[in-house]
């Protein structure tokens, strides 16, 4: 992930609170590329939360490896990975719920 570091995303990292959660989903419609086998194989019965801590990352040749994968996935989007302000964070998963449309949920 990336964010600016003018954000109060960044600055509440910098003190110290690195608890996160994100949310992640497989709805395909509108993201969908031509002959993308990942979103061919999108269903939209999902959802999953990640919860985690979430650290900025200070290696300057580990964060360009983790800026250049994540610009090589997200080509439309450089404005929010690449630049001078531009910080590279790294999630560690500790614990994901994976939700159904039928809203069972299986803890991880």
């Amino acid at each position: 992930m990336s964010t600016n570091v003018k954000t109060k995303k960044y600055d509440m990292l910098e003190q110290g609170n690195t608890g996160v959660a994100l949310l992640i989903h497989d709805f395909a419609e509108g993201s969908a590329k031509d002959g993308d086998d990942v979103a061919s194989n999108l269903t939209g019965e999902y959802s999953i939360t990640l919860n985690g801590k979430c650290s900025v990352v200070r290696d300057v040749v580990l964060a360009e490896k983790y800026r250049a994968a994540h610009l090589k996935n997200n080509p439309e989007y450089p404005q929010f990975i690449a630049g001078e302000d531009i910080a590279i964070l790294l999630v560690d998963v500790v614990m994901a719920r994976i939700c159904n449309i039928n809203d069972e949920v299986i803890k991880w």
